[in-house]
């Protein structure tokens, strides 16, 4: 069956008309005008946006040329239509990344909303690349957004949490684990890999509280040995080994 001719749309600028159909089109489209015409092409084209850029790749294209202000005009265009277009949480991680504007960052999440972002980000791992790639408020809006109860369905294991730890701003840190809860990272801490994970991604003075939320039965069950302090001693700087030796030792709120 023979496929249908995509729909192409004009464009009118001093008189010249051009036609437009795809997101490389319109990249091109923009690259030749230099940032002179931006606004009126995308207002000229705005109802069609979303059956032009209709990829992560086209959105790309089309947002690397404009200015801020035209990216953010760009974003509400596509509203309604932006999570489908973006995918996955790779994506949306390599469009934050290709953006160097906070507020256009913002105005991109926001579009993209809650429920938006709860269908590409389904794994810690997928968190983490996400945050990596967001300035300012941004990451607090990413968890704000997001939800206490959903992200703390994300996570399996201490090892996923130190994960979105690392990738988290650290003025936003404190907040992130206090939403958690000090009783469920406790519980989350299966294996010395997890321990010594989360101890080693949160400040020292955190990692003491971690440990309080652990019973010291628990913590000599998973560090038993030489070999097994030595694996888990490899990852903590000195004020968190002195933790968790004082912890073994009884000390510290020990159970």
């Amino acid at each position: 069956m023979a496929q249908h001719a995509r729909s192409r749309h004009p464009v009118t600028i001093d008189g010249t008309t051009a036609k437009v159909g795809s997101a490389d089109e319109l990249a091109l489209t923009l690259d030749v005008l230099h940032g002179q015409h931006d606004r009126t092409v995308l207002e000229q084209l705005r109802p069609h946006l979303p059956a032009i850029v209709t990829t992560p790749r086209g959105l790309m294209a089309v947002l690397e040329p404009l200015s801020a202000e035209d990216q953010r005009y760009l974003i509400d265009g596509l509203a309604g239509c932006l999570t489908g277009i973006v995918g996955s949480a790779g994506a949306l991680r390599e469009i934050l990344a290709m953006l160097t504007d906070v507020p256009v960052e913002e105005r991109l999440l926001e579009v993209i909303g809650t429920d938006g972002l709860r269908s590409l980000i389904l794994t810690a791992e997928d968190l983490a690349g996400v945050l990596e790639f967001v300035y300012g408020q941004c990451d607090r809006r990413v968890i704000d957004l997001l939800g206490r109860d959903y992200l703390a369905g994300l996570f399996q294991s201490g090892h996923d949490v130190s994960v979105v730890l690392r990738a988290l701003d650290p003025g936003v840190q404190p907040d992130f684990v206090a939403g958690l809860g000090w009783t469920r990272l406790g519980a989350l801490v299966h294996d010395r890999r997890d321990l010594a994970h989360l101890m080693r991604a949160l400040p020292a003075d955190a990692s003491r509280h971690l440990l309080a939320h652990i019973s010291r039965e628990r913590l000599a069950a998973l560090v038993a040995n030489a070999r097994q302090w030595a694996a888990v001693a490899r990852y903590l700087d000195a004020e968190e080994i002195a933790c968790l030796r004082q912890r073994l030792e009884g000390g510290h709120g020990a159970a």
